[in-house]
């Protein structure tokens, strides 16, 4: 099943792989190509393959941090909250929306940071780091409907189309026709 950009369904559409490339952008490079020669490039998708995360650890938090990260949240929290509840009247106050915000916000403040230090207590701080997990692919396969396959390979091997060399563009790692 393909879902395309407009996100309707395609169902039993075949496709061919064209290509196999090593970074992302020499894929976009030739979908590049095929655009400059007018080929319906909404019939085409870059599929990564081989994802894999590499965590990296960026530092411990300390309970001051976690302390001030959670009354943070808790700010931003409260005033939504009691901006909401100004906006739609739904309380019985003599104080003005500002005060209700203000309020709401430090309300949210001190319950944030409760609950943020709550959870750092009972965890004993072993889950109070900041990590980085990014998701990486080892290739990116350029996928055409079956019945353009052959004329994108043809189109991607005489060169038609070429925009302007991007730097780090390279040719395909494999290309089946």
């Amino acid at each position: 099943m393909d879902i395309t950009r407009n996100g309707s369904v395609h169902i039993g559409v075949a496709q061919r792989t064209i290509g196999t490339y090593d970074d992302y952008w020499s894929a976009v490079g030739d979908l590049d190509r095929l655009r400059g020669s007018d080929f319906p490039v909404e019939r085409v998708t870059i599929v990564a393959g081989g994802l894999h995360t590499v965590g990296q650890e960026q530092g411990q938090l300390s309970t001051a941090d976690v302390t001030r990260r959670g009354a943070i949240s808790g700010t931003v929290i409260g005033a939504a909250t009691g901006w909401m509840l100004g906006l739609f009247d739904l309380t019985e106050t003599s104080l003005g929306l500002p005060w209700l915000i203000v309020n709401a916000a430090i309300l949210g403040a001190v319950l944030g940071a409760a609950v943020a230090l709550l959870g750092y207590v009972i965890t004993r701080g072993r889950r109070s780091f900041v990590a980085n997990v990014p998701v990486r692919a080892d290739r990116y396969h350029i996928v055409v409907d079956a019945d353009l396959a052959d004329r994108a390979v043809r189109m991607l091997r005489e060169g038609k189309g070429k925009p302007d060399e991007s730097p780090g563009a390279s040719s395909p790692r494999t290309a089946r026709a």
